[in-house]
């Protein structure tokens, strides 16, 4: 992992996370990946796949043909003439990116329930995905399609406790928010796990770049042997400028440290203000493409 000073998690825990996880998917069958999403990661491993071959598989799902084309003519990425075609708009948007959007897809999709933990979780992810790559292009530490995927994947495990316990994770967020406490506790002494943990099994299960798990499973430690210039930081620091903007999931994360906040040059309360509103900005702009299509 990244953040060197503290390690990864061991394989005999992490084992035991993929036995609950399996348990999970087996008793509420939880899907795997949305097909499209599936064929558009294998295509992209290929090295001779081509942007053709991308684009047909993209053009047959409608909504993710239309999600592309939206974000490929966004002022991000602006162009003279704006792509007409998927083909064009995966030229614009490059592989990272392109990868970025289907997995946000998959993401929706396993949070198709209307109700406000589904909608909060969607919010947070987005945001978080969008204040991270942010803070990588700002301190120059990891790739910054890679710090989106770590931001919008790094809650997952909370997608596999709301769809396999509806009700008693709704009423324990619930419980949380009313009592202003601590969702990964509750999460402990609920189901024996965390999010965190059952992120990193359903990562590595999805077969996602192990950097983002590790990152995940890290990201609630609340220590100071979490090294600053790391994946994991920039994840704790994403997780406090969307709180700071409402667009937190529901329990106040682990404030940042100093290391952190020096890192990614916001160590007044000013400038800290002042970066928590790009992110809210980069939300409310970024949410409507994603819901455009």
């Amino acid at each position: 992992m990244e953040a060197g000073k503290i390690g990864y998690i061991s394989k005999t825990a992490q084992e035991s996370v993929r036995e609950h996880l399996r348990d999970v998917m087996e008793r509420y069958k939880l899907p795997s990946l949305p097909v499209v999403v599936t064929k558009v990661l294998i295509t992209l491993r290929d090295p001779d796949f081509s942007v053709r071959q991308l684009s047909r598989i993209i053009s047959d799902d409608a909504a993710l043909a239309g999600r592309t084309l939206a974000i490929s003519r966004s002022p991000r990425y602006a162009q003279r003439r704006q792509p007409r075609s998927v083909h064009d708009a995966i030229l614009v948007l490059g592989f990272h990116t392109l990868r970025n959007i289907v997995m946000a897809a998959a993401a929706q999709s396993f949070l198709s329930r209307t109700n406000k933990v589904a909608e909060r979780l969607w919010r947070h992810s987005l945001a978080a995905a969008l204040a991270a790559r942010m803070l990588s292009e700002r301190s120059g530490i990891a790739d910054p399609e890679v710090a989106f995927l770590a931001g919008l994947l790094h809650d997952v495990g909370e997608i596999v406790l709301l769809n396999g316990d509806p009700r008693g994770f709704e009423e324990m967020v619930e419980e949380v928010r009313r009592d202003h406490g601590s969702l990964v506790i509750k999460e402990r002494e609920k189901y024996a796990f965390d999010h965190a943990s059952i992120g990193l099994a359903l990562l590595d299960f999805w077969d996602i770049d192990s950097q983002i798990g590790q990152a995940t499973y890290w990201h609630h430690y609340d220590g100071d042997s979490i090294d600053a210039d790391s994946l994991v930081s920039i994840l704790r620091m994403a997780d406090c400028l969307c709180f700071k903007v409402d667009l937190g999931f529901f329990s106040e994360p682990p404030p940042p440290t100093a290391q952190m906040t020096h890192v990614f040059g916001c160590e007044d309360a000013e400038s800290l203000e002042a970066l928590s509103q790009e992110v809210r900005k980069a939300f409310d702009e970024e949410n409507q493409l994603f819901a455009s299509a």
